[in-house]
């Protein structure tokens, strides 16, 4: 079939061509497109007979499946546009909350394989025993003192096992407990969005410096990152860092229970984000504002933990 003749006669077709363009090449019955579910250059993303399916992820399904998952509408929207009778709406909610279960399954034994595998891992021990000179002098000039190297066995990895280009990455172990649950690769001559990398793929988001959740003092800071975790920690802070200012999750607020305030204290730039985390702990919850990064504040700007103790003191209700 030409191109004329899909454009008229496939409802899918008319609805891919308008959210991606005209298709970039013709394979057999397929049309084709890069697909919009995975980075990928290549056109793999095809369409034909009312359905699509790409050759690189396996991403499969007809107009219902097209409406829902890259438009995001719901399926109550879906049946409106498509004439989905009652028999066919009610499959099509069983078949996605089954894919959505299975989904979930498969994303809990990737975890716990993960974690499985990070529990004998001994990694981070070898990163940070055959660091060279020039590793020790890059934590250093990030302002932690040989100390805190030493007690959060901060590494060097050489060529980092997370990278196809084979890059070197600075390494942090995240240990609890005891427990070793990621290290976290800082790849060298990364772009801010693919900086940092878990050590293994599907292990969970967790925080940094959890320890620090079962010492007993009146409140807690929750800060932004690993580095700044280890430079509040030198200034005498309690605190614990999560993985981004998107990464506190909710269920970690009973963890906090014995703090009879939270100090939230994300970058200058992040404090909507940083209100939103402190409100989830009521009344203890509270924003700190200050005028640059912690890290920064104390490494390049001199602050003591005296002054950033101000700061906290005068943390805000959010």
């Amino acid at each position: 079939m030409d191109y004329e003749s899909a454009r008229s006669q496939f409802n899918l077709f008319a609805e891919v061509e308008r959210d991606l363009g005209q298709p970039l090449r013709r394979s057999g019955k397929w049309f084709m497109w890069r697909c919009p579910f995975h980075a990928d250059d290549d056109p793999s993303f095809g369409v034909a007979d009312e359905h699509f399916y790409c050759f690189g992820c396996e991403k499969h399904g007809d107009i219902v499946d097209w409406l829902r998952d890259f438009r995001g509408q719901s399926l109550e929207q879906i049946a409106q546009q498509t004439h989905l009778d009652d028999t066919a709406l009610r499959l099509r909610r069983l078949e996605y909350r089954q894919q959505d279960q299975a989904r979930k399954i498969a994303e809990h034994e990737k975890r716990l394989s993960a974690l499985e595998r990070m529990r004998t891992c001994t990694d981070h021990i070898r990163y940070h025993k055959q660091m060279s000179d020039e590793g020790f002098q890059y934590w250093y000039e990030a302002g932690l003192l040989p100390e805190t190297i030493a007690r959060y066995q901060l590494g060097y990895c050489p060529r980092c096992p997370t990278d196809t280009q084979g890059r070197a990455s600075y390494t942090i172990p995240v240990i609890s407990n005891g427990q070793l649950w990621n290290i976290r690769h800082r790849l060298v001559n990364a772009d801010n969005g693919d900086k940092y990398r878990p050590h293994l793929a599907g292990l969970p988001n967790v925080l940094f410096n959890a320890d620090d959740l079962r010492s007993e003092a009146p409140d807690i800071l929750i800060v932004e990152g690993e580095k700044k975790s280890m430079v509040a920690a030198q200034e005498g802070f309690l605190n614990v860092g999560v993985m981004g200012k998107t990464g506190f999750d909710k269920a970690w607020v009973p963890k906090f229970a014995d703090f009879q305030r939270v100090n939230v204290c994300y970058d200058p730039d992040a404090l909507d984000r940083a209100a939103e985390v402190a409100r989830l702990f009521g009344g203890r919850g509270r924003v700190v504002i200050l005028p640059d990064k912690l890290d920064d504040l104390i490494v390049l700007s001199g602050a003591t933990g005296r002054d950033v103790r101000a700061f906290v003191d005068y943390a805000r209700v959010a």
